[in-house]
């Protein structure tokens, strides 16, 4: 869930605007003290009026005091008040003490003053917005005197509960009772609109209201407004809007709440101008609505204006406005102010502002900072939910650490979120994402109820892993429960066969995307069809692939023939289609590392430098390679010929023992030669330090004896390291996984998972 999404529409109740905010923890349990405190409250009332007519009657005896009837006889004369009575029961039906009210309503039975018309109304009202709608039922049955205010009750209780077809059925019974009913009436029902209620039934009560002439009352207008804003028909919000005759703060409120959602930002905030030149001022619900327009849109500038005001207005110690503050900072990229808030808010954040912070950091890039803020968030004792977990292990899987997924999958738990399939996902792709296919597996299989999430995180896993026929299996299994693939399981199953070779199953499930489920294919298809085509040395069909597509081939769809191209030697078309690929990306630095290496490999040494030279005129620069591992719960970062690491000198010694076993085996590193510009000629030194055989090394030094060594790599490994990790393997007796910028690597035993087709 997007915490963007907290600015649910306001919907009236009673005339009255009912915000819902995700910033609130909306828990039951944080209302019990108010229950209690209330009871407690009303409890010493009626003692203290007991007290009061025993002194007046001179009953001093502990004694008689003690007697129950005197005692019964003593509260039926203390609480006959009738009004005292209704605001009492009133009091429990806001808080929803049930149990007070019950008793209050034994008393009224005791004292004969269950039978008083209003009495009855508010007891009705009691039960009904205590979810004792069946109690509430039973007291209109038995009314001697029936009126539109115990009918309004009853419907406001059917719409509390969530039972909308009785509440417009008992509207309809109003008929034939002769009951009119008035605009009260109509406000309860119009609010009732926009869930499972039909437009229609809103457009004819609308129509009613205006005969009546209720629609100038505020009150009935507002909810007419939030009925259409439901709804989502903004035109007819707009035009009802614009002929309110005195708009309040609920009016602007709910219409510019209604164009947030429409992604109106800019004309939302628009209006929210004009509500202050109305001399309108906004409370915390406006202002988050605005605060969250200007996140969405990302209109910094206004966003501080707004967070200006709400400073000025002594608002921003709020749970809701703080949180959107949060947000709104966040998604113009503030980290540093969005931080500052929460540290400003203390105590009083939820895990809603907490969880802001962290998707901000993870969305902008800053994985290691979001799971600091996590920590500190645990901490501080603020409880997780849902999108804690979720948004936690996307950051898990980017950095990628397998401890703090593990951590947080044991407060899914916990939390009993496992029921959760947005978690559940989360957890499949992390686990994968991570290099614990198994564990992937455990969560896939112990999910009671799977959707399409949860069965494209698991096919996207045995893609990357090079297991296709499961995930063509699971494929199979998916359309067999009646499941419909989307455009991302095609993407990963057709991605898995181009992983392993598998041309004619991919082939068919590339046509049967259109052909049996009516889905057209994008590009990232076509790319993959290219990719599947390339790997299998079928460079000739790729091209004419190519260019019979519907759509016109851009760098991403040459790019993986450029790759088989260079796996398979092929100069001639691998400069086509590097030419094709600089005309999309000029600035693609691969293409001209290609070409330098192939000519290299070529013997075309000259052709090699004129491409390391146009790199340089340009000002192209190839990304570094970097490699990281987790050990004891911290990263370690590793790039090329690094020696910054104050576990280099062991770990270059370790690998140099290494390279000397591999070596006295025959190994050959001449297929990945490389240039060294500077120097004019080739070489074959610098891939022996390599980012991935350094942190490999250091895994072996600091990893228990048998622990699987897991590394991940920014861009794609090459040939010379995937040879070598390969004799490492059998040398040391290790499972080492690589994750490079495209699949995993299980090297065991001297073999790789992708079976050298990478």
């Amino acid at each position: 869930m997007s915490t963007s999404a907290f600015c649910s529409l306001p919907f009236t109740v009673n005339g009255n605007l009912k915000p819902v905010h995700p910033y609130s923890s909306n828990k039951v349990a944080a209302y019990e003290p108010l229950k209690l405190a209330a009871a407690r409250k009303l409890l010493d009332e009626i003692s203290k009026r007991t007290r009061c007519s025993v002194a007046e009657m001179g009953m001093k005896s502990s004694g008689n005091f003690g007697n129950s009837n005197a005692t019964d006889e003593l509260l039926g004369e203390s609480m006959m008040d009738e009004q005292y009575i209704i605001d009492q029961l009133r009091y429990c039906s806001s808080e929803g003490i049930i149990e007070l009210g019950e008793l209050y309503h034994g008393l009224t039975i005791k004292t004969a003053i269950c039978f008083n018309k209003f009495v009855a109304t508010a007891l009705l009202n009691m039960y009904a917005k205590c979810g004792e709608i069946k109690s509430a039922e039973m007291i209109f049955d038995r009314m001697s005197c029936i009126d539109v205010a115990s009918c309004n009750s009853m419907i406001s209780g059917y719409v509390s509960n969530g039972m909308l077809s009785e509440a417009f059925a008992f509207f309809v019974k109003m008929g034939n009772l002769d009951i009119v009913p008035n605009h009260y009436t109509y406000s309860i029902l119009l609010s009732a609109c926009g869930y499972s209620i039909a437009v229609q039934v809103g457009e004819q009560l609308h129509a009613q209201i205006v005969k009546l002439e209720f629609i100038s009352l505020t009150v009935v207008g507002n909810s007419a407004l939030t009925m259409y804003i439901k709804f989502g028909m903004i035109e007819e919000a707009e035009n009802l809007f614009q002929g309110l005759d005195n708009r309040n703060l609920i009016s602007w409120t709910a219409f510019i709440s209604g164009l947030y959602h429409q992604k109106a930002f800019y004309k939302a905030l628009t209006h929210f101008c004009l509500m202050r030149k109305n001399n309108t001022e906004p409370n915390e619900y406006t202002y988050s609505v605005a605060l969250s327009c200007a996140a969405s849109a990302e209109y910094h500038d206004y966003g501080c204006a707004l967070h200006a005001q709400v400073i000025k207005h002594g608002m921003t110690s709020t749970v809701f406005v703080g949180t959107a503050i949060i947000e709104m900072y966040s998604k113009c990229a503030e980290l540093g102010n969005a931080r500052k808030q929460l540290e400003e808010m203390g105590h009083i954040a939820s895990s809603a502002s907490w969880n802001a912070v962290i998707t901000g950091l993870v969305h902008n890039g800053e994985v290691a900072s979001g799971l600091e803020v996590f920590d500190k968030m645990l901490n501080n004792d603020i409880a997780c939910d849902e999108y804690t977990c979720s948004v936690t292990l996307k950051a898990c899987s980017s950095l990628p650490s397998l401890a703090t997924c593990r951590q947080v999958h044991s407060r899914v738990v916990k939390g009993m979120f496992g029921m959760n399939l947005h978690v559940t996902s989360s957890l499949i792709e992390t686990y994968a994402q991570c290099g614990n296919l198994e564990d992937a597996e455990k969560v896939f299989c112990l999910t009671s109820t799977l959707d399409g999430v949860t069965f494209n995180a698991m096919i996207k896993a045995y893609s990357q892993y090079g297991n296709p026929m499961k995930a063509i299996f699971l494929f199979g299994k998916m359309v067999e429960k009646g499941i419909l693939p989307t455009s991302f399981t095609f993407l990963a199953v057709i991605s898995a066969c181009s992983h392993c070779g598998l041309i004619q199953q991919g082939k068919e499930l590339f046509e049967s995307m259109t052909r049996d489920y009516g889905i057209q294919p994008e590009e990232n298809h076509y790319s993959c069809m290219v990719d599947l085509l390339s790997r299998s040395g079928k460079l000739e069909n790729a091209l004419k692939f190519i260019n019979k597509m519907p759509i016109e081939p851009s760098a991403p769809i040459w790019r993986p023939f450029l790759a088989g191209c260079k796996f398979y030697g092929i100069l001639e078309m691998a400069e086509m289609a590097a030419s094709k690929i600089l005309e999309h990306d000029p600035g693609d630095a691969s293409v001209y590392v290609t070409l330098s290496n192939m000519y290299v490999e070529a013997g075309k040494a000259s052709d090699a430098l004129k491409q390391r030279e146009l790199m340089k005129s340009k000002s192209v620069q190839k990304e570094p390679g970097c490699s990281w591992l987790e050990v004891n719960a911290k990263i370690h970062r590793f790039f090329s010929g690094d020696t910054r690491h104050i576990a280099m000198p062991k770990v270059y010694c370790r690998l140099e023992n290494l390279m000397q076993k591999i070596q006295t085996n025959s190994y050959n590193l001449a297929k990945t030669s490389v240039l060294y510009p500077e120097l004019g000629k080739v070489t074959k030194e610098k891939c022996l330090s390599h980012s991935e055989r350094l942190a490999v090394c250091f895994g072996l030094l600091n990893l228990p004896k048998g622990t699987t060594i897991c590394v991940f790599k920014n861009i794609r490994i090459c040939l010379d390291c995937h040879t070598t990790m390969k004799h490492i393997s059998k040398i040391t007796n290790r499972d080492i996984i690589i994750r490079d910028n495209y699949r995993f690597h299980h090297f065991k035993q001297g073999c790789c998972s992708c079976g050298d087709f990478w």
